[in-house]
């Protein structure tokens, strides 16, 4: 199971990284979500790359990407800045570009700010918005959790066991399983306590009010079951100028994990989709 071999270095640190199939053609960046990394894909690429260049990245803090070990350096603005740097230097035109959760507000960030280098986006179980759980319970749990979080004393031993999970291994080998593991334990503390944190700040991550100046096609992909994603998306498509959306059944936050035939198909019928035909 090939992993993110290439670094390059942007804006102070090291990003790991690497690319699968055609040089030809439009690159499909996959940019992961909060605490993931490129192992998040990697069983999706052989397939995807088929007939494209596939392209996979771990974010600064994540995956093999460097650790800094201080709070400073992991904001919202910076991976996107981060994700900027590397397209003008790994791609020579513009991409097909999908981000996860977390990775959904980055790519958001970068099509603002660099349009030019974004042919497309799918923005995969993510908000413009906010990222708090519709759950009062669960939303007081996590910004208790962060709040006392002390990245110095390192990760915690535990995360809360979801629904998704038993999914998850159901449907993915023991061999990347384990990997998730390691590189989840690697994790940087510093970037999980930062991100987290502002990940709960709506007021700071929010860019809904510049929605309608994403000029580019959108697909807004999501499961059935991931709240409160789910419940956004309908309004996400709306405010988009040329966005559609398409919702995967069962599903809750990874469908790339769970249910990779139906994630397959969104992205390509998001790729073979001619600009201008929706």
């Amino acid at each position: 199971m090939k992993e993110a071999d290439q670094r390059l270095s942007v804006n102070g640190v090291d990003l790991a990284w690497d690319s699968w199939g055609s040089e030809r053609g439009p690159a499909l960046l996959l940019c992961h979500g909060y605490t993931g990394g490129a192992h998040d894909f990697i069983l999706q690429v052989d397939a995807l790359a088929a007939d494209r260049r596939v392209v996979l990245l771990d974010q600064r803090g994540h995956g093999l990407s460097t650790k800094s070990g201080q709070l400073a350096g992991y904001t919202i603005d910076q991976l996107a800045e981060d994700l900027i740097a590397f397209i003008e230097t790994v791609t020579d035109e513009p991409i097909d570009l999908l981000g996860h959760s977390m990775g959904g507000i980055v790519v958001l960030g970068a099509a603002l700010r660099r349009p030019d280098l974004i042919r497309s986006l799918v923005l995969m179980d993510t908000s413009a918005w906010s990222f708090l759980p519709d759950d009062v319970d669960l939303r007081l749990f996590m910004a208790e959790f962060l709040a006392n979080f002390n990245p110095s004393e390192g990760l915690p031993s535990a995360l809360p066991y979801g629904p998704e999970d038993a999914l998850i291994e159901a449907a993915t080998p023991s061999e990347w399983r384990q990997r998730k593991l390691e590189l989840s334990a690697g994790l940087d503390p510093y970037a999980v306590k930062a991100l987290g944190v502002e990940l709960l700040a709506s007021e700071t991550v929010s860019v809904r009010d510049r929605l309608s100046e994403v000029g580019c096609r959108v697909t807004v992909l999501v499961g059935s079951n991931d709240h409160p994603f789910i419940d956004q998306a309908p309004e996400l498509v709306a405010e988009l100028p040329q966005a559609r959306l398409a919702v995967i059944e069962g599903a809750y936050h990874s469908p790339q994990l769970t249910h990779p035939d139906e994630w397959r198909k969104a992205i390509e019928d998001h790729l073979l989709t001619e600009p201008g035909s929706d």
